[in-house]
Protein backbone atom coordinates (compact mmCIF):
# COMPACT_ATOMS: atom_id res chain seq x y z
CA UNK A 1 0.00 0.00 0.00
CA UNK A 2 2.87 2.21 0.86
CA UNK A 3 4.97 2.11 -2.13
CA UNK A 4 1.44 2.48 -4.48
CA UNK A 5 0.22 5.42 -2.11
CA UNK A 6 3.53 7.21 -2.61
CA UNK A 7 3.76 6.84 -6.38
CA UNK A 8 0.88 8.96 -6.62
CA UNK A 9 1.63 11.32 -4.81
CA UNK A 10 5.45 12.11 -5.99
CA UNK A 11 3.46 13.83 -8.89
CA UNK A 12 3.24 16.68 -6.84
CA UNK A 13 6.27 18.83 -5.70
CA UNK A 14 8.00 18.41 -2.86
CA UNK A 15 7.29 21.75 -1.34
CA UNK A 16 3.81 23.47 -0.44
CA UNK A 17 2.80 26.43 0.93
CA UNK A 18 2.01 26.58 4.74
CA UNK A 19 -1.57 26.08 5.68
CA UNK A 20 -3.17 25.43 9.17
CA UNK A 21 -2.56 22.08 10.81
CA UNK A 22 -5.80 20.99 12.92
CA UNK A 23 -6.11 17.41 14.30
CA UNK A 24 -8.81 14.82 12.93
CA UNK A 25 -9.89 12.19 15.11
CA UNK A 26 -9.04 8.78 13.92
CA UNK A 27 -9.51 6.68 17.22
CA UNK A 28 -10.43 7.36 20.79
CA UNK A 29 -7.56 7.44 23.16
CA UNK A 30 -8.90 9.45 26.09
CA UNK A 31 -11.18 12.18 27.00
CA UNK A 32 -8.35 14.69 25.62
CA UNK A 33 -6.64 12.58 23.06
CA UNK A 34 -7.12 10.96 19.55
CA UNK A 35 -4.86 8.52 17.36
CA UNK A 36 -4.21 9.57 13.49
CA UNK A 37 -1.91 8.54 10.24
CA UNK A 38 0.53 10.60 9.71
CA UNK A 39 3.26 10.80 6.68
CA UNK A 40 6.10 12.91 6.56
CA UNK A 41 8.20 13.82 3.58
CA UNK A 42 11.53 13.55 2.62
CA UNK A 43 12.41 16.73 3.26
CA UNK A 44 12.42 19.55 5.74
CA UNK A 45 11.02 22.67 4.07
CA UNK A 46 12.18 26.43 4.61
CA UNK A 47 9.20 28.31 7.40
CA UNK A 48 9.03 31.34 9.86
CA UNK A 49 8.58 31.09 13.41
CA UNK A 50 10.40 33.53 15.53
CA UNK A 51 12.52 33.51 12.82
CA UNK A 52 13.74 31.50 9.74
CA UNK A 53 13.90 27.69 10.50
CA UNK A 54 12.81 24.55 9.15
CA UNK A 55 10.02 22.48 9.27
CA UNK A 56 8.64 19.11 8.53
CA UNK A 57 5.71 18.26 5.96
CA UNK A 58 3.54 16.46 6.53
CA UNK A 59 -0.11 14.86 5.65
CA UNK A 60 -2.73 13.08 7.13
CA UNK A 61 -4.98 10.08 6.38
CA UNK A 62 -4.25 6.54 5.53
CA UNK A 63 -3.41 7.27 1.83
CA UNK A 64 -0.95 9.77 0.53
CA UNK A 65 -2.02 12.45 -1.55
CA UNK A 66 -0.55 14.43 -4.61
CA UNK A 67 0.32 17.96 -3.51
CA UNK A 68 -1.19 17.83 -0.21
CA UNK A 69 1.57 18.40 1.64
CA UNK A 70 1.59 20.90 4.66
CA UNK A 71 4.22 22.56 7.22
CA UNK A 72 4.03 21.37 10.46
CA UNK A 73 5.79 22.83 13.31
CA UNK A 74 5.27 21.36 16.55
CA UNK A 75 7.83 18.74 17.45
CA UNK A 76 6.26 15.03 17.21
CA UNK A 77 7.59 13.40 20.88
CA UNK A 78 9.68 10.26 20.54
CA UNK A 79 10.25 10.62 16.65
CA UNK A 80 13.90 10.65 15.19
CA UNK A 81 13.76 11.83 11.94
CA UNK A 82 15.98 11.17 8.70
CA UNK A 83 16.24 13.20 5.91
CA UNK A 84 15.79 10.97 2.70
CA UNK A 85 12.67 9.19 4.08
CA UNK A 86 9.29 9.15 3.71
CA UNK A 87 7.42 8.25 6.87
CA UNK A 88 4.08 6.83 7.77
CA UNK A 89 2.88 7.07 11.71
CA UNK A 90 0.22 6.57 14.08
CA UNK A 91 0.84 9.77 16.42
CA UNK A 92 -1.20 10.15 19.72
CA UNK A 93 -2.44 14.25 19.16
CA UNK A 94 -3.54 15.05 22.64
CA UNK A 95 -5.72 18.32 23.43
CA UNK A 96 -3.42 20.92 26.31
CA UNK A 97 -5.36 22.33 28.89
CA UNK A 98 -4.82 26.27 28.25
CA UNK A 99 -2.86 26.98 31.23
CA UNK A 100 -0.15 24.67 30.55
CA UNK A 101 -0.05 25.94 26.48
CA UNK A 102 3.53 28.31 26.30
CA UNK A 103 3.05 31.28 24.30
CA UNK A 104 3.23 31.26 20.84
CA UNK A 105 3.55 27.25 20.89
CA UNK A 106 1.11 24.17 19.82
CA UNK A 107 -2.17 23.69 21.91
CA UNK A 108 -1.61 20.09 21.00
CA UNK A 109 0.90 17.77 21.95
CA UNK A 110 2.04 15.01 19.28
CA UNK A 111 3.36 12.22 20.26
CA UNK A 112 4.82 8.81 17.76
CA UNK A 113 2.65 5.59 18.93
CA UNK A 114 4.19 3.46 15.97
CA UNK A 115 6.50 4.03 12.79
CA UNK A 116 4.01 2.10 10.21
CA UNK A 117 6.92 2.40 7.31
CA UNK A 118 9.68 3.80 6.36
CA UNK A 119 10.99 4.17 2.47
CA UNK A 120 13.83 5.83 1.05
CA UNK A 121 12.86 8.26 -1.39
CA UNK A 122 14.22 8.08 -5.03
CA UNK A 123 14.05 11.39 -5.90
CA UNK A 124 16.54 12.97 -3.95
CA UNK A 125 19.54 11.30 -5.91
CA UNK A 126 18.79 13.96 -8.22
CA UNK A 127 19.23 16.46 -5.52
CA UNK A 128 22.74 17.57 -6.22
CA UNK A 129 25.20 19.15 -8.64
CA UNK A 130 25.37 17.73 -11.95
CA UNK A 131 28.26 18.55 -15.17
CA UNK A 132 27.04 18.13 -18.32
CA UNK A 133 28.75 15.34 -20.65
CA UNK A 134 26.93 14.89 -23.85
CA UNK A 135 24.24 15.72 -25.81
CA UNK A 136 22.00 13.50 -27.80
CA UNK A 137 24.67 11.33 -27.00
CA UNK A 138 27.45 12.81 -28.98
CA UNK A 139 30.75 13.87 -26.45
CA UNK A 140 31.04 17.25 -25.69
CA UNK A 141 34.72 18.25 -26.70
CA UNK A 142 35.56 22.26 -25.68
CA UNK A 143 38.74 24.21 -25.35
CA UNK A 144 38.23 24.99 -22.23
CA UNK A 145 36.22 23.82 -19.15
CA UNK A 146 34.62 26.92 -18.00
CA UNK A 147 32.70 26.80 -20.81
CA UNK A 148 30.87 23.53 -19.93
CA UNK A 149 27.36 23.60 -18.67
CA UNK A 150 25.86 22.02 -15.51
CA UNK A 151 23.44 22.26 -13.37
CA UNK A 152 21.95 21.90 -9.90
CA UNK A 153 18.99 20.77 -8.35
CA UNK A 154 17.50 21.63 -5.57
CA UNK A 155 14.60 19.36 -4.16
CA UNK A 156 14.27 21.12 -0.85
CA UNK A 157 13.90 24.48 -2.71
CA UNK A 158 12.24 23.17 -6.06
CA UNK A 159 14.61 25.20 -8.37
CA UNK A 160 17.64 24.50 -10.67
CA UNK A 161 20.53 26.83 -11.29
CA UNK A 162 23.70 26.52 -13.50
CA UNK A 163 25.17 28.24 -16.20
CA UNK A 164 24.79 27.02 -19.99
CA UNK A 165 28.79 27.82 -20.87
CA UNK A 166 28.28 31.70 -21.01
CA UNK A 167 24.65 32.72 -19.09
CA UNK A 168 23.44 31.91 -15.72
CA UNK A 169 20.46 29.55 -15.83
CA UNK A 170 17.71 29.32 -13.60
CA UNK A 171 13.75 28.60 -13.11
CA UNK A 172 11.32 26.63 -11.20
CA UNK A 173 11.00 22.74 -10.52
CA UNK A 174 7.04 22.19 -11.26
CA UNK A 175 7.27 18.25 -10.11
CA UNK A 176 9.39 16.04 -9.60
CA UNK A 177 8.35 11.55 -9.76
CA UNK A 178 11.09 9.00 -9.82
CA UNK A 179 11.38 9.44 -13.90
CA UNK A 180 9.53 12.32 -14.83
CA UNK A 181 10.93 15.76 -14.51
CA UNK A 182 8.87 19.12 -14.79
CA UNK A 183 10.93 22.30 -14.99
CA UNK A 184 9.62 25.98 -15.37
CA UNK A 185 10.22 28.15 -17.75
CA UNK A 186 14.10 28.93 -18.13
CA UNK A 187 15.64 32.53 -17.10
CA UNK A 188 18.94 33.26 -18.13
CA UNK A 189 21.07 36.10 -17.90
CA UNK A 190 22.02 37.76 -21.20
CA UNK A 191 25.97 37.83 -21.62
CA UNK A 192 27.22 37.62 -24.76
CA UNK A 193 30.16 35.05 -25.31
CA UNK A 194 32.48 34.43 -28.33
CA UNK A 195 31.27 30.80 -29.20
CA UNK A 196 27.35 30.55 -27.92
CA UNK A 197 27.01 27.71 -30.28
CA UNK A 198 27.18 25.07 -27.18
CA UNK A 199 24.92 27.69 -24.97
CA UNK A 200 22.41 27.67 -27.44
CA UNK A 201 22.51 23.72 -28.16
CA UNK A 202 22.35 23.42 -24.14
CA UNK A 203 19.43 25.79 -23.62
CA UNK A 204 16.97 24.75 -26.26
CA UNK A 205 17.22 20.92 -25.43
CA UNK A 206 17.22 21.79 -21.31
CA UNK A 207 13.63 23.77 -22.57
CA UNK A 208 12.27 20.60 -24.06
CA UNK A 209 12.90 18.02 -20.71
CA UNK A 210 10.36 15.70 -19.63
CA UNK A 211 12.11 13.29 -17.55
CA UNK A 212 15.18 11.62 -16.39
CA UNK A 213 17.00 8.36 -15.51
CA UNK A 214 19.73 7.84 -13.15
CA UNK A 215 22.18 5.37 -13.47
CA UNK A 216 25.00 5.40 -11.23
CA UNK A 217 26.67 8.81 -11.01
CA UNK A 218 25.18 9.43 -14.67
CA UNK A 219 21.83 11.75 -15.26
CA UNK A 220 20.38 11.55 -18.51
CA UNK A 221 17.59 14.21 -19.17
CA UNK A 222 15.09 12.68 -21.89
CA UNK A 223 12.35 14.31 -24.11
CA UNK A 224 8.40 13.37 -23.53
CA UNK A 225 9.10 10.31 -26.55
CA UNK A 226 12.28 8.97 -23.97
CA UNK A 227 15.10 10.14 -26.05
CA UNK A 228 18.30 11.56 -24.45
CA UNK A 229 18.94 14.84 -24.60
CA UNK A 230 21.42 16.00 -22.17
CA UNK A 231 23.58 13.40 -20.14
CA UNK A 232 25.50 14.41 -16.81
CA UNK A 233 28.37 13.25 -14.45
CA UNK A 234 27.39 13.94 -10.97
CA UNK A 235 30.15 16.53 -9.39
CA UNK A 236 31.67 16.94 -5.73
Amino acid sequence: MLRGSIAIALGASLLVGCSAFSPSSADNTGANSTTSTYWVNSLNARCVGVGPMQCLQVQKGEELSAGNWQLFYAPIHGFEYVPGYIYKLRVKETQLPAHQVPADKSSIAYELVEVLDKQADSRLRLHDIWVLEAIEGEPLALTSERQRPRLEFNLTEMRFTGTDGCNNVFGNLHAVTPDTLSLGPIAATMMACTDMATADRFRQRLGKVEGYVLEGLKLHLKNASGKTLLSFQKTD
